[in-house]
């Protein structure tokens, strides 16, 4: 990833300053561990690299901003519940800012409805060998949590469950949380060859 980490690049409104409470949160936390074992979700200056969420009745549940992916608590996550790209803004419930990449995850779920899970990670291996890998790539690089990413994301979206982010990171996409992260290891795996 080419730009350093400062944060959210969009206004935050609290709905509810509570921890989230889902079912499924344990499955996200053993996805966001893992992320972290495989070097995922890199420390940058200013916090780390990665975020994942998955979809909820209300909108997603998704990693707060600059956490650390390994150990995190129902504290570290956030669920949005409206968001509005254009006027860069996400209400939210939960007690900390929403990952930088909130407003691309909330195009992905509005653009694709069987997609239940969204995980962005960054893999220097898959990045080295994407054109070697077949991989659909973004044609230019975009600066994180901005809005021409989102547009370079959208060009290639249609029915594809993996997207390689131009000198930046990935993009795996699940009908659950299970075929994200299995299909993010997967190519994880045949980088490594």
């Amino acid at each position: 990833m080419s730009s350093k980490y400062i944060g959210t690049k969009f206004q935050t409104v609290f709905k509810d300053k509570n921890a989230i409470k889902d079912d499924n949160i344990s499955i996200l936390i053993k996805w966001c561990d893992h992320f972290a074992e495989l070097g995922l979700s890199p420390k940058l200056i200013g916090g780390f690299g990665g975020n994942l969420s998955f979809r909820t009745k209300q909108g997603f549940i998704i990693t707060a901003s600059g956490v650390n992916l390994k150990n995190l608590s129902e504290n570290d996550l956030v669920e949005i519940i409206e968001a509005d790209i254009l006027l860069k803004k996400v209400v939210v419930n939960g007690t900390k800012q929403p990952s930088s990449e909130s407003l691309l995850h909330y195009y992905i779920y509005s653009q694709r409805p069987e997609v239940n899970a969204v995980f962005h990670g960054h893999d220097e291996q898959v990045l080295k060998k994407c054109e070697q890998l077949n991989l659909l790539i973004t044609k230019q690089e975009q600066p994180y949590g901005s809005v021409k990413l989102i547009e370079e994301v959208g060009k290639i979206l249609q029915n594809y469950f993996y997207i390689v982010l131009k000198n930046h990171g990935f993009l795996s996409l699940g009908e659950t949380m299970d075929k994200a992260g299995n299909l993010a290891l997967q190519i994880h795996r045949s980088s490594a060859k």
